[in-house]
């Protein structure tokens, strides 16, 4: 079994590299718009990033009750979910993308990871609000990448 603690474990991971992608994003950009666009989602992505480890040590420091595992079926779930389609995305990122092509992945690892942070809600117990929050916040990311002009 895993822990809830181990599900926002992979989170952070997540954000970890949206911060790297949209910060090599800003810093390729010439258009002052677009430089300043891809910095704010860095900055947004990098305070995901603090809050899934507050949120990670909050939850190792309760007394380990049944709440805080989660179920098998759910644990392969959210897995592959992040195995085949988060982290492989997350990957291309690394690569010499064109902007097109970067957006359209930065698009599709927001919808993942909107699915990911939802699933967790069930077992996130005093930590539902936060994660809510952070979910809108991916939400509005999704919003403006696909409303940005290239």
């Amino acid at each position: 079994m895993m822990s809830l603690s181990d599900l926002l474990s992979i989170a952070l991971q997540i954000e970890s590299t949206g911060y790297g992608f949209y910060t090599n994003l800003a810093s390729m950009q010439t258009n002052e718009k677009l430089k300043n666009f891809f910095a704010k989602l860095a900055d947004q992505e990098r305070e995901h990033q603090k809050i899934f480890k507050e949120l990670i040590g909050k939850v190792e420091q309760k007394i380990g009750g049944l709440s805080s595992w989660i179920e098998e079926e759910t644990v392969g779930y959210l897995k592959s979910l992040a195995e085949v389609s988060i982290f492989p995305s997350l990957e291309k990122m690394k690569q010499n993308l064109s902007m097109q092509e970067a957006l359209d992945l930065a698009i599709n690892v927001e919808k993942d990871s909107i699915i990911f942070y939802s699933e967790l809600i069930p077992y996130a117990a005093d930590e539902v609000e936060t994660i809510k929050k952070i979910i809108n916040e991916e939400k509005r990311h999704l919003l403006d990448l696909l409303s940005t002009n290239l």
